[in-house]
């Protein structure tokens, strides 16, 4: 697979490129935060775009020309996603299946907790699919 983020004519891979590893609920939240970088440092390059432990991560690369004003937009970004439902995008809290200690963790609303702790629902390539 070729990396199209490197030779010389390349450009640089933002957030609209790798809005899928996450579900639907988060993509409202990722637009604005584009939009924000953008604003800040119009060539950012994203290093990874990930839900890891029910959260948001996001990773730039920091030119020193940003300085430092990436960080506080991304932190926000991840704070909001955390009280977001990463399946529909209403509010919601991180939860783990059918709230048992130790299990997966999710951002999940009430609705789509259930769901999910059934396993009726599951992202797959930030696409909500339903269970028959």
């Amino acid at each position: 697979m070729s990396d199209d983020s490197t030779g010389p004519d390349a450009q640089p891979v933002q957030i609209p490129a790798r809005s899928h590893a996450v579900g639907p609920g988060w993509r409202p939240l990722l637009e604005r935060l584009h939009e924000q970088l953008l604003g800040v440092f119009p060539d950012y390059r994203l290093l990874d775009l990930k839900e890891k432990f029910g959260g948001l991560r996001v990773y730039v690369d920091r030119p020193a020309s940003s300085g430092g004003a990436l960080r506080p937009l991304i932190a926000s970004a991840e704070a909001q996603a955390e009280r977001t439902c990463e399946f529909c995008g209403t509010p919601g809290r991180i939860r783990t299946r059918d709230d048992q200690p130790g299990g997966w963790r999710k951002a999940v609303c009430d609705a789509c907790h259930s769901a999910w702790s059934a396993r009726r629902i599951m992202i797959v390539c930030g696409v909500v699919r339903e269970r028959e």
